[in-house]
């Protein structure tokens, strides 16, 4: 949605530190922080007009934690790292810098990987087996949505747990 509307308001102290801290968690702006908030209300109360509907079969769940992509290329073994940013029950966005050396070629039509990584407030390895859905291609990062295909029961019942 554009932002084409200034707006100026007051608030207390204290909401304005609450807000102030969120967003840091968050690793977001006070203003987007804000937003977010705003929209949220008027979503729950059906008052905000031209949302559409979420296309996503499950939310996502903002994280910033690092990863280790391993490609299944024949007779090619290397751990590529990278960052998953967000994740859901049915997928992950991970982004891998552009100056890593050994550069990771996700193809979207074939390529299957395996990514490992470790939740906030865990202390096992979860290890899931991904298909790329979308690859980004930027000056920094390449980024990689991708859908899960397999999981042990062991990480998916931690995924699980960690995004309810």
């Amino acid at each position: 949605m554009r932002k084409d509307s200034l707006v100026c308001f007051r608030l207390s102290r204290n909401m304005r530190e609450s807000l102030a801290r969120v967003a840091h968690e968050e690793k977001r702006s006070l203003s987007s922080m804000i937003d977010i908030v705003l929209s949220s209300y008027l979503k729950e109360r059906k008052a905000l007009k031209g949302i559409k509907k979420e296309k996503r079969q499950y939310p996502r769940k903002a994280v910033s934690v690092p990863a280790f992509i391993n490609q299944f290329s024949p007779g090619d073994k290397k751990l590529h790292t990278g960052s998953v940013t967000n994740i859901s029950h049915g997928g992950v966005y991970i982004s891998i810098p552009q100056d890593v050396p050994d550069n990771i070629l996700i193809d979207p039509d074939k390529t299957k990987f395996e990514i490992i990584f470790t939740l906030p407030n865990e202390s096992r390895p979860i290890r899931l087996t991904c298909e790329p859905r979308r690859v980004v291609d930027s000056k920094d990062a390449i980024n990689i949505g991708a859908s899960f295909v397999d999981a042990d029961f062991n990480s998916y019942k931690a995924l699980h747990t960690y995004l309810m």
